[in-house]
């Protein structure tokens, strides 16, 4: 399948249900169309409007301006949709508007962003929900299990490959979030530390967070 000029580092993959079956369906983060925009437009210009904010329901617009001309994107995010990120909502529908906007004016057409559908984790199978805590310190030493590093890199059971786990520890890091904040995070997913999560939890925060850094 063609990327249309993402690379692999912005693209994510996830589970979603396809008239009743689980299928792998691959979504560019919003970083990934800022850079194609940046890189295929002398004059690039985005400019987001807060359209509504009430605590529990945000509205941003976006109008992206390129060589092709205006386009308009609005995002939306809520606290029943996406709970998970309750604690960054605004955030988080501009992140949305910006994707739109950006899609619409033809970088990654064909792609549904990642930041749009950051609550399909919810629907994940069963085989592949997180199971019990084991109260793991947040930021561990080496690869995070007190295991030897393995080949195939993964937790087992469904859960955040050890590469995901060194990823949400620099992507936070980088974003200098405390404790406190990390716990804000991960209390909506049902998990302690980055190694309690599913895959598919720990690649939509990776993924969030990676469009926070890009926006």
């Amino acid at each position: 399948m063609s990327t249309n000029g993402f690379r692999e580092d912005e693209l994510v993959s996830r589970k979603v249900k396809v008239n009743g079956q689980w299928e792998i369906r691959t979504f560019p983060v919003v970083g990934g169309r800022l850079r194609l925009a940046h890189e295929e437009n002398d004059k690039l210009s985005l400019q987001t409007t807060l359209v509504n904010w009430d605590g529990q329901y945000a509205v941003f617009k976006c109008c992206a301006v390129t060589a092709k001309g205006e386009f308009i994107g609005y995002g939306t995010a809520n606290t029943q949709r996406d709970s998970r990120l309750a604690e960054s909502l605004v955030e988080l529908a501009e992140t949305r508007s910006i994707a739109r906007a950006l899609r619409f004016a033809g970088f990654g057409l064909e792609f549904t962003g990642a930041e749009e559908v950051s609550h399909v984790v919810a629907t994940e199978p069963e085989s592949e929900q997180t199971g019990g805590k084991e109260g793991k310190p947040l930021f561990p030493d080496g690869n995070g299990n007190d295991k030897p590093e393995t080949k195939s890199g993964g937790n087992g059971n469904g859960k955040a490959t050890q590469a995901q786990c060194r990823a949400l520890f620099a992507l936070t890091r980088k974003a200098r979030y405390g404790e406190e904040d990390i716990a804000n995070l991960l209390n909506p997913m049902n998990a302690a530390t980055f190694q309690d999560l599913s895959r598919l939890d720990a690649s939509s925060l990776i993924s969030f967070l990676q469009s926070e850094a890009a926006a």
